[in-house]
């Protein structure tokens, strides 16, 4: 046996690494409680779909408030169809998650990288770099705006 230690590598999203069978995609929420929290043996796997769906369709440099409703119920019909929702109940309560997640998002880089003047770093592959002048520039004139 090697001397050598065996570290972890790098974490990825891991939870959708893999293609997920037809008999899989499902999700439920719990209707006992006014936050409808998805449950079951898929709720990992939906919150890395939403996760990742929300990155690549709602782009971090936009203020969440400024996409359209057709953008968030397109959201909301895609994710009923793909994970087999059967009913709309749930829907309010994921679309209000939804928009804090995209909401938290910019938070996060406004915290992480423009308080700091930092430029983001090759943890967000994801970042469409040429429009990252336009986040700071718009969350500098925001601050500015505030004080």
């Amino acid at each position: 046996m090697s001397n050598r230690g065996r570290g972890r590598g790098k974490r990825v999203v891991a939870s959708c690494s893999k293609k997920l069978r037809e008999d899989e995609l499902h999700v439920e929420f719990d209707d006992d409680d006014d936050d409808m929290i998805a449950m079951g043996k898929q709720k990992s796997k939906f919150a890395s779909w939403l996760g990742l769906t929300l990155r690549a369709r709602f782009p971090y440099h936009i203020p969440t408030k400024e996409f359209d409703r057709q953008s968030w119920e397109n959201l909301w019909l895609d994710a009923k169809d793909y994970w087999n929702i059967p009913d709309d109940e749930p829907r309010e309560v994921f679309l209000k998650k939804a928009k804090k997640n995209c909401t938290n998002r910019r938070s996060k880089l406004y915290r992480k990288y423009v308080m700091k003047n930092e430029e983001p770093s090759n943890d967000y592959k994801f970042l469409d770099r040429p429009k990252w002048p336009l986040f700071v520039a718009s969350k500098r004139k925001a601050k500015f705006l505030v004080c």
